[in-house]
Order: C-alpha cells, then structure tokens, then sequence
C-alpha cells in the first residue's frame, strides 16, 4: 500500500492545495501468504474513487479516522482524498472554483501523475454529510466522468434546510462568498439543488450515475434522507437506500464507506 500525500498548485483555486491518495500495491499479507498480486504489474491502471469529507474537514479526515486504506487494499482501488475548505463543493463567486478543479483539474492531473484510469466505468465518487451532498453534486455535474456516487449522511435537501445559514455572516459556510445571490428560491432552481440536477438530466436523457445513499437512524440528516429518497421514488429514478442504526458520526461512516465499496460495480483488480 502507498499513501501518498502530494501538494501542489491548483490553477482552478488559485492556491497551493493538499491531497491524500491511497494505491494498493502487494503489502507483507500477500507475499507470506501468496496472495494473487498479478494487479501489480507494468501498465497497469486503477479503478479510483475520489472520496470527499465534510464541513469542517479536509483530505486527511478519511486517513485518520477510518480504515480506507486497508478497505482500498482489499478492493485494489486507488483512492483520491481532496480538500474544499466550507465551499459546499460550489464554485465560488469570490474564492476558489471547488467544482471546477474536482470535476475538471483534479482528474486530469491524478490521471497524468498516477496509474489511473479515464475511463468512466472505472470512477466513482463518495462522501459524507457536506461531502455526501458533493459527491452526488459532483457526478451529476459530469455524468459521463463517473459510473456511481455515494452519500453517507448527506446534506442532500442543499440548499433547503440552510436557510439561516444562507443569511448569516457568521456560518461555518461562508455562503456570501459562495453565491452570487442567497436567495433560497434562486438556488433551489439551479444547478445547486440535487434533484434539480437530476430533472435536468433526465428531461435530457442523460445516463444518470448509479445513486446510493445511507443513514443511520439516529441521524440528524435522517429526514431530509427521507426527502430524497422519496423524491427519487416519485421520479422513479433508480438508486440504493439503506439505513442501519446510527448516528452522525466516524462509526457510522467507517463502517458505511465499506458497505458502498461493496455496493459499487468494482473490477477489485487493476483494469
């Protein structure tokens, strides 16, 4: 296994930027126990997962308080830890363009710098809460980029739940920089709005990336989960639901993160 932990210049945000990314490679378990390792070899490229934290997070989050490196090993996918500061995964109207450089720069340099693969059955997105919302947000925006998104405990009424937050100097979020206008009406008819992206898509007839969404029940993001899932039944957009006992909290996603990784259409090999 090598982690990696690489800072750079980001020209979409201005600024010099930290990412974690995980790449399996044959470990002492394998080689004792003579373990298949033909994925490691010349040429080869790996399926990627680009797995994003929450507010006030940054890339190192999943590393520290989770297993995503064993869980990584054992799948043989390369995963991509960035950091968006509290940007809501937006494009800001003043600051960093955060969509821009995870659905445009970010791909592009991780596939020039690593044996990654393009192609888009072999990336996939993932978060929790404020990267949960991100990680849906970020495959509908690019849909023919990334084979399926999951959200552990998402945000994904945004911006609807937010209200004061939109109004308020003092958020964690600092939405005045974030967006043009706060209006919560505006940004419900826009592309900041999931199942606005969604419709879109579909009026379209875009590929929708596969959807899959958890939560525990003890959550505070439990009801708005509700609201999604509801939504998308009414639409009969296809996606995976579970709910397991639970709260907002590194338990629930530790354990979660595994149950989406089995959930995706994995090659658990090099491709």
């Amino acid at each position: 296994m090598a982690n990696i932990h690489c800072n750079y210049y980001s020209d979409a945000l201005k600024l010099n930027t930290d990412i974690n990314v995980v790449i399996p490679t044959p470990n002492s378990d394998e080689l004792m126990n003579n373990k298949d390792t033909s994925y490691w070899h010349p040429g080869a490229k790996y399926q990627v997962l680009y797995l994003l934290h929450g507010t006030y997070g940054d890339y190192s989050d999943w590393c520290h308080l989770t297993s995503i490196e064993k869980y990584a090993q054992n799948h043989k996918i390369m995963v991509v830890m960035p950091s968006v500061a509290n940007s809501f995964y937006q494009d800001m109207v003043i600051g960093p363009k955060y969509l821009t450089f995870l659905t445009e720069e970010l791909p592009q340099y991780i596939q020039m710098l690593f044996p990654a693969s393009g192609r888009r059955e072999d990336n996939f997105v993932a978060g929790l809460s404020m990267g949960g919302y991100g990680a849906w947000h970020v495959a509908l925006a690019k849909p023919e980029q990334y084979a399926a998104a999951a959200s552990l405990s998402g945000a994904l009424s945004f911006p609807y739940g937010m209200e004061e937050n939109l109004k308020d100097p003092a958020s964690p979020w600092p939405f005045r920089a974030i967006f043009e206008d706060c209006d919560i009406d505006k940004l419900a008819n826009s592309e900041v709005n999931l199942l606005f992206q969604i419709k879109k898509l579909l009026a379209e007839g875009k590929k929708l990336p596969e959807l899959f969404m958890t939560v525990g029940t003890e959550d505070f993001t439990y009801g708005v989960n509700q609201q999604m899932r509801h939504a998308l039944e009414e639409l009969k957009v296809p996606f995976t639901y579970e709910e397991h006992p639970g709260i907002h909290d590194w338990d629930y996603w530790d354990a979660h993160i595994q149950r989406a990784l089995d959930w995706m259409p994995l090659a658990n090999t090099t491709v």
